[in-house]
């Protein structure tokens, strides 16, 4: 493998680390590109290069340039998994997926059940309160 040092078999960029070695050195650029390919998985980034999970994270989180590619290559993937959520949505008569999108990409429209939810819960409240203390019943007043 070119560019990597020589490491013995299962710590080579692209064989499953089953017993990760310290000191395998972890080159940002390498761990750029893996995680674009591995579309922000970071067990699969670890073991392609031989390492584990921990150490990757590790130096994600010290550098500011791969956490972004981290956050980019998620989100990407939230992308291509909402077009596919999208259209099955569209093309199928599955209500329930229909109401989820309605209610998570619709909101700004008035599908969002939070205010019914929160009437709901003002109902019971009020309910629960004449229950207990009939006496602050505001229609016997």
């Amino acid at each position: 493998m070119a560019g990597f040092p020589s490491v013995k078999k299962g710590n080579r960029l692209g064989a499953k680390a089953k017993q990760p070695r310290p000191g395998i050195p972890l080159v940002k650029e390498d761990i750029a590109r893996l995680i674009l390919e591995e579309h922000g998985n970071l067990s699969r980034v670890a073991d392609r290069m031989g390492t584990t999970r921990t150490a990757v994270r590790k130096r994600c989180n010290d550098d500011p340039q791969l956490k972004e590619a981290l956050e980019e290559a998620r989100e990407r993937k939230l992308d291509r998994l909402e077009d596919s959520v999208w259209l099955r949505a569209e093309e199928s008569n599955d209500t329930g997926l229909q109401c989820f999108i309605l209610k998570t990409q619709g909101r700004h429209r008035g599908y969002d059940q939070d205010d019914m939810k929160n009437a709901a819960k003002d109902i019971a409240t009020a309910a629960f309160d004449f229950i207990v203390n009939k006496s602050k019943n505001p229609a016997e007043k």
